[in-house]
Order: structure tokens, then C-alpha cells, then sequence
């Protein structure tokens, strides 16, 4: 198939998973032999450490947002600044169409491009799969396509559901989780568990709940119990991390509490194979929560806020557990549960990495995107 891959961030540059995950998939087709070409914006003060990639599909970062993100809101441009860019972007999409002919399209983050980039897509009678990992499509739902060529993917059963509550048109609506490259994160032996040592991988932004972990270890210092931890990521809004620094100075745990900034995924693997437990303290409706499946694939044991579709990663009680959000005590039970009751701790972690590796695996979940692109080819001749 020639597919046409279009996202608002495209690695290096990126926010977070959507952006990586949508660049896996890129490279998985690309590998299986498919013409894929990627058409995305340049941003570069978006750009984060990666590990080198292998050859893959030419990318052009000839887009242009409507605005910007600053880390808590979209910030749109005024509309006489908007109004060029979308005719522009209208014509770089237009021209690329004419020059590649794709056969489908595999749509991923549309913020701050507006629903308009669907447009010159439909008007030539591509194929549209539209993967949502996040809470909607960032357009209102009155400006969703009514045409049998758009169809949505959701990256979990909640986000489905959610979009249905919101009035998007899902009649043809169908869920496939991300998955991750499980097979590059497992490893034979589990962790030793000796002690609670922590990792936290994930965007250090209030939303992501950091401050609720950091609650639960000055639980853990204050009883005694032992422990190391790492809280890996990078953020949009640096003030916010230096108070996450002092707070951990001003409770004494400067020795065992550290910040080692933003890692390529590499430098998550090496975080997994030092640490044992995942913490995913999320505070919002998380639509995913690719991170969990990372190191439960690595044998770590995840425990979770399970908020929105995180809790279709983690079975309670089976493959990890599940702590109440925003709850700093419920997270610092959990913590101590496991360090408490070793034999336990060691099921859930098997339990964890074996589920990984045979639900979330993302070759699964790109055979998935091949079957269900070519059904709308199929669908369109």
C-alpha cells in the first residue's frame, strides 16, 4: 500500500508517546514493504534525545501549526494568522497528493492544525484512519467528517466510549491499543527484589501526577521503609520540576530521590533494568499509558492510577495493581504491600510481563493497522 502518514509532531521533536508511537508504526510499515511517506510540521524547539533509527520513510515538515502549546493549554493564533496557514497547509497537502498518490492515510495528532487538514484528503478520496490517543480529536464534533472514508481508531475502549459520549460519528469505530516494542524492553530474568527501587517515566507535568508520588514516598522515608527512586521526563514547564526538586531536598530524600531529565528509549531501557516497580500516578483520564506496558514487558511491576484506558493495561491484583488517584496514602499502601510480601510481589510481575508480551505487543497492533488500512482500500476500489 502507499499510505500517507500525517501528524502534528514527528520525532525528534515530539510532546510525548502519541508522537513516538505514531513514528514506530512509520518504520514497522515501511519495514513490511509498504511506500510510506510522513508529512508533519517543524518544530524545533520540540526536539528531544533519540536513539539513532534505522532508514526509513522520507518525511517532509513542510506544516503549519495554528498555534501553540505551552505545556497547560492550546494557545491558537489570531484568526487573520490562522486563516494563511491553513491554505498553505491546504496546498502542501494538495501538492503531496498528487505527487505520492496514496492509497490511505494514517492520521495521528491533529492539534493545532484543525480539522481543515481532513479536507484536501476527502476531496481526492483518500482513505482516512484517524488513530485518537487522547480524549477527542481536538475539533469539535460537529466538524467531524460525515463520509464513509473517515474512520476513527481509538487506542483504548474508554477513548471509543468517550467519543461517543461527546456526539463524534462511531458507527464504524473500532479500538487498537498502541502496544509497544515489547520485545526490545523484555528481559529473561525479573528484577531483583531486594528493594523498592521506583521509576517514574513519563512527562513531569502536573497531570501526570509526579507530586502524588513524591506524597508517597515521604510516606514510605517517614516510616522507614527503603527505597530508591527515579522520576525520568522531561516538561514543558520547568518551574514545576524545580519545585519537585526542593520538595524532595526539604523532606530529606535528596539521596534516594532523582531527576535524570528526559531519556531516549534506550536510556528506558537501562531505567528499567535498574529499578523493579512502575509508578503511573496519573491524575487525569489518561487515554493509554504506553510507559506501563514498557516496563511491564522488563518485568517491572506496575502500579497504577488506572485512570480513563491506563486501567486496560493493568488487571488489579493480577498483573499489578491499581491505586486510588490523587491518593498519596492508597499509593504508599501499594508500595509497601509489595515490599511486604515478596512472593506476591514476584506473581505480579511474571503476570505483568506475560500479559505484555502477548496483548500489547506493537507488531500485533501494527498487523491490526495493516488489516484494517486495506480494508478501506479495499472498501474505496
Amino acid at each position: 500500500m502507499r499510505i500517507l502518514l500525517i501528524s502534528n509532531f514527528y520525532p525528534p521533536q515530539m510532546v510525548g508517546g502519541y508522537e513516538r508511537a505514531m513514528a514506530d508504526y512509520a518504520h514497522l510499515l515501511w519495514a513490511r514493504g509498504h511506500e510510506v511517506h510522513v508529512l508533519t510540521t517543524d518544530v524545533p524547539a520540540f526536539t528531544q534525545p533519540q536513539d539513532p533509527r534505522p532508514a526509513g520513510p522520507p518525511i517532509h515538515r513542510t506544516l503549519q501549526l495554528c498555534g501553540q502549546w505551552t505545556g497547560t493549554a492550546f494557545e491558537w493564533l489570531r484568526p487573520a494568522e490562522i486563516a494563511p496557514r491553513v491554505t498553505a497547509n491546504a496546498q502542501v497537502l494538495a501538492g503531496l497528493i498528487a505527487q505520492f498518490q496514496p492509497q490511505v492515510c494514517l492520521m495521528g495528532n491533529i492539534d493545532l492544525l484543525r480539522a481543515d487538514i481532513l479536507t484536501p484528503l476527502l476531496k481526492a478520496e483518500v482513505p482516512i484512519a484517524h488513530f485518537i490517543m487522547n480524549e477527542s480529536p481536538n475539533y469539535p464534533a460537529e466538524l467531524a467528517p460525515n463520509s464513509s472514508l473517515y474512520r476513527y481508531l481509538a487506542c483504548s475502549d474508554w477513548v471509543r466510549e468517550r467519543l461517543a459520549e461527546q456526539g463524534y460519528p462511531m458507527q464504524n469505530a473500532v479500538t487498537v491499543h498502541p502496544g509497544a516494542p515489547v520485545q526490545e524492553f523484555y528481559r529473561e530474568n525479573l528484577p531483583k527484589r531486594d528493594c523498592l527501587r521506583i521509576a517514574y517515566a513519563s512527562l513531569l507535568m502536573p497531570y501526570k501526577g509526579p507530586h502524588v508520588l513524591l506524597e508517597a514516598l515521604y510516606r514510605l522515608h517517614q516510616n522507614g521503609v527503603e527505597f530508591t527512586a527515579t522520576l525520568a521526563g522531561g516538561s514543558l514547564l520547568p518551574p514545576f520540576v524545580d519545585s519537585l526538586v526542593r520538595t524532595v531536598a526539604e523532606c530529606g530524600m535528596a539521596e534516594c530521590v532523582h531527576f535524570p531529565g528526559t531519556l531516549t528509549r534506550q536510556g528506558l531501557k537501562d531505567l528499567y533494568r535498574s529499578h523493579n516497580i512502575l509508578v503511573f500516578p496519573s491524575v487525569f483520564q489518561e487515554p493509554f499509558g504506553i510507559s506501563q506496558v514498557e516496563a511491564m514487558a522488563a518485568g517491572l511491576t506496575v502500579v497504577s492510577s488506572g485512570t480513563g484506558g491506563a486501567a486496560e493495561i493493568v488487571e488489579d491484583g493480577v498483573s499489578g495493581l491499581i491505586f486510588e488517584s490523587e491518593n498519596p496514602e492508597s499509593l504508599a499502601e501499594a508500595l509497601t504491600y509489595l515490599g511486604e510480601n515478596p512472593e506476591d510481589w514476584a506473581r505480579l510481575s511474571q503476570q505483568g510481563q506475560t500479559r505484555a508480551l502477548t496483548v500489547f505487543d506493537q507488531e500485533r497492533t501494527v498487523t491490526q493497522l495493516e488489516a484494517l488500512l486495506g480494508e478501506m482500500l479495499v472498501a474505496t476500489d
